[in-house]
């Protein structure tokens, strides 16, 4: 459309330039029409001067007489609340949402909100975590596929390549600032998004990482100063962290808990893979004792050997009998079902440690939202996701269990907070589910001098599933 007015415009200014040479219009000061700034020539910014005295055409080409360059327009997506854009909805139609759990309070009022504000009726199907691939390829085999689903590290790429479409950018306004690039260049394949994301929102950020602990405990096994201020003074890396675990160790508790073995690996910002957008590296098979995806397994292997550390323990850290818990950020939320608000007021949190002297990585499996093949309502899974996904619609900070808890999680999930993506489960496990647990079970059964070792053994079993998925990419249309 705005080449057809450049056109139409250059001809007019060309016509009436021809024609009168010198013709004055008195407007908001005197101009020659045509060559407008006596440049010898007539270009864009004749035309653009020119448009501002042609009575009745809808264009808007800059600032002024003097400017070249086109105004720059954010997309509506931006500002969705100022520019109202719930009012410019492409339909009315019913938005169906595939979770694997039930609605949070805040997320309820979301969706009631929503559905008063717009008129669309909101339509949810609740499995489990566990049969969400499953269900998801299910419905989309009976014609009856969800509108938006969600998905993070653990079962990407394999629920993309199985069930996902990727995202027009003309439907979900992709070059909005509102979006969370970070997380939806991290499961882009071959330059096309399949999720959208949005910082900050507990329905994307909750999967990332963060360690907690009770001071009272900590105090009880001698520890002086918590994690948090070693954190504030620059002070909280493996090796701080590791006198704490082993005080705690010796009083008679267990040092540390984690949810998953692989936190000191991405703790490093090192995987079993790297992913560049369009394929995988398989970074096992050459590994020496120096690198730091083998001295991150070493760390484990040690902790391990001095039965300083133990898998999934959230029960007992509920009872006071681990020191630190090193797990999603979902425990940070009050409207999640880890930890009663009475007990979560004993506790703080502190981002994830790293190696001393080097930078520390947040272990990262942010989840994304997309459209499932078949969907019959993706523009309404953009309007819907750009109000569900925004924290502003909501009080975000009633949401934690404490101030403490916040100041975390805003730590963790802002623009300067580093990020280790968890991609060695998804590609390793594309083919056969629970190999990469097999991996990591070996790996923490292993003397530490053998790690390095172990370690390059398992090329070939990650081969298979990097091999597998680097070919299902070539595929993707």
């Amino acid at each position: 459309m705005k080449n057809k007015i450049l056109t139409v415009l250059l001809s007019v200014a060309l016509a009436i330039t021809i024609t009168f040479a010198t013709f004055s219009v008195y407007a908001t000061g005197s101009i020659n029409i045509g060559d407008t700034n006596g440049d010898g020539k007539i270009d864009l910014a004749d035309v653009t001067h020119l448009a501002q005295y042609v009575a009745g055409w809808d264009v808007k080409l800059g600032e002024g007489a003097t400017s070249s360059q086109p105004e720059q327009i954010g997309t509506k997506f931006d500002n969705a609340n100022e520019a109202n854009i719930w009012d410019d909805l492409p339909n009315k139609d019913d938005v169906n949402i595939l979770m694997w759990r039930d609605y949070t309070p805040t997320e309820e009022k979301l969706i009631k909100d929503y559905e008063a504000l717009t008129g669309v009726d909101i339509v949810t199907t609740v499995t489990t975590d566990l049969e969400y691939p499953t269900k998801l390829v299910s419905m989309i085999l009976d014609n009856n596929a969800p509108d938006i689903v969600k998905f993070s590290a653990n079962i990407f790429p394999s629920l993309i390549i199985k069930a996902m479409q990727p995202l027009d950018a003309e439907t979900f306004y992709l070059d909005s600032d509102c979006w969370n690039k970070k997380y939806m260049d991290a499961y882009k394949i071959n330059g096309k998004y399949y999720g959208v994301s949005m910082s900050g929102s507990w329905l994307c950020e909750d999967t990332n990482y963060v360690t907690y602990y009770s001071p009272s405990v900590l105090r009880s096994c001698g520890v002086t100063t918590m994690p948090y201020t070693l954190y504030q003074q620059g002070q909280w890396n493996w090796d701080t962290q590791n006198q704490i675990i082993r005080k705690v160790h010796a009083s008679g508790l267990t040092g540390i808990s984690m949810q998953s073995y692989d936190s000191f690996m991405h703790s490093a910002g090192v995987d079993f893979v790297a992913y560049n957008g369009s394929e995988y590296t398989n970074k096992l098979g050459s590994l020496t004792d120096s690198d730091l995806l083998s001295s991150s397994w070493v760390e484990v292997a040690n902790l391990k050997v001095d039965n300083c550390l133990t898998g999934w323990a959230l029960n007992d850290f509920k009872q006071n009998k681990v020191g630190l818990f090193t797990g999603i950020a979902y425990g940070l939320y009050n409207e999640g079902d880890w930890f009663s608000s009475s007990f979560a007021k004993e506790l703080e949190a502190v981002p994830v440690a790293g190696p001393k002297g080097k930078a520390a990585y947040t272990p990262a499996s942010p989840a994304c939202w997309g459209v499932p093949k078949k969907a019959s309502n993706a523009e309404g899974a953009a309007y819907f996701l750009r109000y569900f996904l925004d924290t502003s619609n909501y009080n975000h900070s009633s949401t934690f269990h404490t101030a403490q808890f916040e100041s975390v999680f805003n730590i963790i999930t802002s623009a300067a907070d580093k990020k280790s993506f968890m991609y060695g489960r998804g590609v390793t496990d594309h083919i056969t589910v629970n190999t990469y647990d097999y991996i990591c079970n070996s790996l923490i059964s292993t003397a530490p001098k053998d790690i390095t070792t172990k370690l390059n053994s398992k090329k070939n079993t990650v081969d298979t599933g990097v091999s597998r998925a680097n070919k299902d990419f070539k595929n993707l249309q």
